[in-house]
């Protein structure tokens, strides 16, 4: 699965066009007075202004996939520019199982961002590391009410697989390119972050079968283009 876009909402929109284009280098697609666009080199992050009541302080778990061999380097890099996440007096975290290396850190809105090297991929570059290297947005996480039919209500409208999880407390749906994070609401974010809340989303994949889904009970919409 490849995530194509996600579109997000905030309330500090003129922070994250800053953080996001300055901070972090992305190219910025489009900006108007409610919405900006960045590029990473094969996705799209999309924050549009909270112009509602419904939703208070929304903020969001995502990863980027960067170049494999260059995990040292863009954490070097990005320690220049913001705090790194710790847990246990660690701030870097290897998971063994899915045969990664990732980092976490803030933005100015309080979104939990990851800096994720996937060995299993071929995706290692030349040159030194800059925020034009950051290659997708490999990871959006999701809250749900119930993990399993969220999960069977995915797999079964665009047949993506599982990566990783037992259905109940925690689901990776997708691939190394790309993962849908299905986990309870109110579930604390890895590593020992903040609880996640449900706030609206829009994911634009490509994932094998077009069509596009709202679901009725939860502020998303998963559009697979092809």
């Amino acid at each position: 699965m490849f995530i194509n876009e996600v579109i997000l909402i905030t309330d500090k929109l003129d922070e994250l066009k800053e953080f996001y284009g300055s901070i972090l280098g992305l190219p910025v697609r489009s900006e108007n007075e409610n919405s900006v666009s960045v590029r990473t080199i094969n996705s799209v992050l999309t924050f549009t202004a909270n112009n509602t009541d419904l939703y208070k302080n929304p903020f969001y778990h995502f990863a980027f996939n960067i170049p494999n061999n260059k995990f040292i380097e863009a954490k070097a890099w990005i320690s220049e520019r913001v705090n790194l996440i710790e847990s246990g007096g660690e701030n870097e975290f290897e998971f063994a199982s899915w045969n990664a290396r990732a980092l976490y850190f803030y933005d100015p809105a309080g979104n939990i961002l990851e800096f994720i090297a996937r060995y299993d991929l071929d995706n290692s570059a030349s040159g030194n590391f800059t925020g034009k290297n950051i290659l997708n947005i490999s990871e959006i996480g999701l809250p749900v009410r119930n993990v399993e039919m969220f999960f069977n209500k995915v797999t079964a409208e665009f047949g993506l697989p599982l990566f990783s999880g037992d259905k109940k407390n925690f689901c990776a749906v997708g691939d190394d390119n790309g993962l849908m994070i299905i986990v309870p609401e109110k579930r604390t974010w890895y590593p020992n972050l903040p609880e996640a809340g449900i706030f609206p989303v829009t994911v634009i994949i490509e994932s094998g079968i077009k069509k596009d889904i709202q679901f009725q009970d939860l502020p998303y919409k998963i559009i697979s283009e092809s």
